[in-house]
């Protein structure tokens, strides 16, 4: 049984009387960094200050390791990449990447972002290369100089993490081990194809890895894991007011050989302590930093004391110099991509809904996907769809009302803004009546519906008077004027988000012989270059009574 147990907590602190031959371990966390090389604020008692961009972490970080140069460990609770700014995203995160290595990270768990292009991409983003299509956002990318954490992600086909569960560090003496777990349902949400993984218990994992770290004789073990919750009503990043969500139950289940967690995912800064240990968490991109001073026992290496603190990331040091340079290459780099000419656009293809639930720019996207996937080689695609949320549509591309009514120039940029997400396209093969739960499932289990953009030669009828579940005529739904066969099968494209049943659309799951070739992204510019200068689709597809 570990001595912190038996300690007294108190605002965030462990104490017990010191022990004569003891050793100061210091950890320094961040979750959610989601390349955040710009900078932002903070919440301090003393209201918002400015803070955050990976310069001034670097700087914080150097100046927190001098008071514990050999015994300090730098360490990240997932989301290191993607859901970031346009620059980032055309970089394929590489310069956020590159940031965190030159920051010296020892280790950070996997999170759900990471998985956000797909298995592959993230493969790359741990091993290095360039990427394949816009090649190298940082000249000669070798990859994270770190590893990444993932005792909870199991190959399915040999049983064994996909990751690396745990590492051990050894400092003045001490062994230090630090397990990485993601949430999950992280694999269930993820928009890029991550088969053949599984994200299993988070408390399981990092008990069966407690021991077996126990086995080895380490007796100061730390967790990283991407999974998070808040304070109920709200509260400062060192305070712990009434702490809800799942990190709650989840560390209540650890071993209590476990002496600290560093916490990410719900960008809710907290700092407390469950069961004796201390658990903390910031609000991500770089606005404050976890510091956990650990007080271990020699004899035992055991830690017999804790305190935590998260730290804003002020703007009163001198920025890290290397870091900044490399923000400012990388934006001119990304600039020049983002500026790239794609092609012509003669209308507005925008979000705005007409009362069907159609808009322009959802079915435009839809007959992209189906353009892009129609070919035997990329899927043989009947259909398409493009749902408004998740791994949606991002925003509006306006035509200049000056120009006397000439087309636009469309950018990467432009075109980025509206795809951010990264997601592969996957077709499918679904029964005709699986089609039909699908059209119903824009409303069945849902708190709002979600109509989705659909592509051209797709139609169907709903009466917006009848119950969830069952709105939708099946006589109505036609592929080219025929109606679609109960019984028949169709070949449909989806993005990766809800063909694995994201946004409730669960009968996606069931869709067999999927091939995914294309992302998003090159879907729609494609469609944009083959209709320049593309006309915006007529509404009129979906048909609503009542």
């Amino acid at each position: 049984m570990r001595n912190l147990l038996a300690a007294l907590v108190l605002g965030g602190t462990a104490l017990l009387p010191a022990h004569a031959d003891t050793v100061d371990i210091q950890l320094l966390g961040i979750n959610d960094f989601h390349s955040a090389l710009p900078s932002s604020f903070a919440m301090t008692p003393d209201g918002p200050v400015a803070a955050g961009g990976a310069e001034y972490l670097a700087a914080h970080f150097d100046r927190l390791q001098r008071d514990n140069p050999d015994g300090t460990l730098r360490l990240a609770a997932g989301d290191n990449i993607s859901s970031t700014t346009l620059n980032a995203t055309a970089l394929h995160d590489e310069p956020g990447i590159q940031a965190l290595n030159m920051m010296r990270l020892d280790a950070s768990s996997v999170g759900n972002h990471e998985f956000d292009e797909g298995l592959t991409e993230l493969r790359r983003i741990e091993n290095g290369g360039c990427h394949p299509i816009d090649g190298c956002g940082v000249p000669g990318f070798k990859g994270a100089a770190f590893p990444y954490l993932g005792a909870n992600i199991v190959d399915t086909t040999t049983g064994k993490p996909a990751f690396a569960p745990y590492i051990v560090k050894e400092l003045k003496g001490v062994k230090v081990g630090i397990i990485g777990v993601s949430y999950k349902n992280t694999l269930k949400e993820a928009p890029g194809p991550t088969v053949p993984l599984e994200a299993r218990d988070e408390a399981e994992a990092v008990n069966a890895y407690t021991t077996e770290l126990k086995a080895k004789g380490v007796r100061t073990i730390v967790v990283l894991i991407h999974q998070g919750g808040g304070q109920t009503g709200g509260g400062l990043p060192n305070q712990c007011n009434n702490l809800a969500g799942p990190i709650k139950d989840i560390v209540q289940r650890f071993d209590p050989e476990v002496d600290a967690v560093i916490s990410g995912h719900t960008h809710n800064p907290y700092n407390c302590v469950i069961n004796g240990i201390p658990v903390t968490q910031t609000s991500g991109h770089t606005r404050e930093l976890t510091r956990i001073n650990l007080t271990v026992d020699r004899s035992t290496g055991n830690p017999v004391a804790a305190k935590a603190e998260n730290i804003a990331v002020t703007h009163d040091v001198k920025p890290d110099g290397q870091i900044a340079a490399l923000r400012r290459k990388s934006d001119e780099h990304a600039q020049r991509l983002l500026d790239r000419p794609v092609g012509l656009l003669h209308r507005d293809l925008t979000t705005v809904r007409n009362a069907a639930g159609e808009s322009t720019m959802g079915h435009a996207l839809a007959d992209g996907r189906l353009a892009a996937t129609s070919s035997p080689e990329t899927g043989g695609a009947q259909i398409a769809i493009q749902p408004p949320y998740g791994g949606g549509i991002a925003g509006d591309m306006w035509v200049s009302p000056i120009g006397n009514n000439m087309p636009n120039l469309v950018t990467h940029g432009q075109a980025l803004r509206v795809q951010p997400f990264g997601n592969m396209l996957v077709t499918m093969t679904l029964t005709g009546a699986q089609v039909e739960r699908l059209l119903e499932q824009q409303w069945c289990g849902q708190g709002t519906a979600r109509v989705l953009g659909i592509s051209t030669g797709f139609t169907y009828t709903y009466d917006n008077a009848r119950p969830a579940c069952d709105k939708v005529d099946p006589g109505s739904i036609k592929l080219n004027g025929t109606v679609i066969d109960p019984a028949g099968e169709y070949r449909l494209t989806a993005n990766s988000f809800i063909a694995t049943g994201g946004d409730g659309f669960s009968v996606l799951t069931e869709g067999t012989e999927r091939v995914e070739k294309v992302r998003d992204i090159e879907a729609f510019e494609s469609h944009i270059r083959a209709g320049s200068p593309l006309q915006p689709p007529a509404l009129g597809r979906i048909t609503r009574l009542n």
